[in-house]
């Protein structure tokens, strides 16, 4: 028995090579692998031994069927976010629930074939402004809205001298190397989720690694305006500061029951900055010997501006990891700020229990 709490799939099964393709396309390896673990699945050496399990004619071929069509289904909320958190009041709160219930959802180029996403000849002239594509009702009355949009990166290429063909070596004969550019569209599914009980809302944007440094910052007033347009009592919440998470990152550290630190960028009392990893997925920060000794010699007293935090959850079952870095120079000031963090997780539960425990310490 599957013992991920994965919700069962509200449509009939996708077509295998479609669902792994997309999947492909949105959720890393390392998430994708993780989670095989967890459901005592074989993980294979890629995404094509995925797809070679999943179109057995076997039982064995079913479970991964069964897996893949309730891990896309909840990709769709969860994967990997930049999140921004919005406490509002209760009143608002019920409001906003009670708004969705009548919400209408047009249809869009995005509608045609979703949840999957449209094909890459369609997405460059997809609408690049948020689109309301779903409403989904979560666990303990949370509620999903699901925000399609097309976006792109470029995807850069170096090559070296040696590598060339010889007619582009005739034409750039003094070059050392031959750097390229292409840009890659791909569907994003940016999700605002109203955490009823909590109070709160949380803004995510999908895929945030695939964004630019700008455009991460921008990205969440776009998706809280168009989901303004269906919900009036968003209207006007992009103008005030999401929650300032800076604080979590040493008062985190600090708690040594509090998940396993895995990365750290710090300023010390001497004056020095310090960033320190750990290879091993076994071994917290807190207790590797060289940082240990190190933090002791200090009187466990630093500065942190980035911090990377895995937990292990046990009720409801699931893992999640929850970077913040701030920008260096917020450590020398009177009120250093930090308005989002990057949370990857495969499972809604994991992914609202991480953002619960980040929120815990602000």
């Amino acid at each position: 028995m599957s013992n991920m709490p994965f919700p069962a799939p509200s449509k009939p099964a996708i077509d295998i090579k479609s669902l792994v393709s997309a999947l492909r396309t949105r959720v890393s390896w390392t998430l994708m692998r993780q989670s095989l673990k967890q459901e005592k699945l074989a993980v294979g050496m890629g995404w094509d031994d995925l797809l070679g399990n999943a179109t057995q004619s076997t039982s064995d071929g079913a479970k991964f069927q069964n897996f893949l069509n309730s891990f896309f289904a909840e990709s769709i909320v969860t994967g990997d976010r930049y999140v921004q958190i919005y406490q509002l009041d209760k009143s608002r709160i019920d409001n906003l629930c009670k708004d969705l219930a009548t919400s209408v959802i047009k249809k869009s180029d995005f509608h045609s074939v979703y949840p999957l996403p449209i094909d890459g000849k369609s997405i460059s002239s997809a609408p690049s402004d948020p689109t309301l594509c779903e409403v989904r009702n979560l666990e303990r009355g949370d509620i999903a809205l699901v925000f399609c949009s097309a976006r792109s990166y470029d995807d850069r290429n170096t090559y070296a001298y040696s590598e060339l063909p010889e007619h582009i070596k005739k034409t750039y004969g003094e070059i050392n190397q031959l750097v390229t550019f292409r840009k890659i569209y791909f569907q994003a599914y940016d999700t605002i989720i109203i955490r009823k009980s909590l109070e709160r809302i949380e803004v995510c944007i999908d895929q945030p690694k695939k964004a630019s440094s700008g455009s991460i910052d921008t990205l969440p007033i776009k998706v809280l305006s168009a989901a303004a347009l269906h919900l009036n009592d968003l209207v006007g919440v992009g103008a005030i500061p999401p929650e300032n998470l800076f604080p979590s990152m040493g008062a985190m550290y600090a708690v040594k029951t509090e998940g396993q630190v895995k990365s750290l960028a710090f300023r010390t009392v001497t004056g020095s900055i310090k960033k320190e990893r750990m290879t091993s997925s076994s071994i917290d920060l807190r207790d590797e010997k060289f940082h240990h000794a190190g933090m002791n010699a200090l009187g466990n007293v630093m500065s942190p501006y980035e911090i990377t935090i895995d937990w292990q959850f046990k009720l409801p079952e699931g893992q999640a990891t929850v970077s913040l870095s701030a920008l260096i120079r917020e450590i020398a000031s009177a009120t250093p700020t930090l308005h989002g963090c990057y949370v990857s997780s495969a499972t809604n539960s994991a992914f609202a229990q991480a953002i619960n425990r980040v929120i815990t310490y602000i």
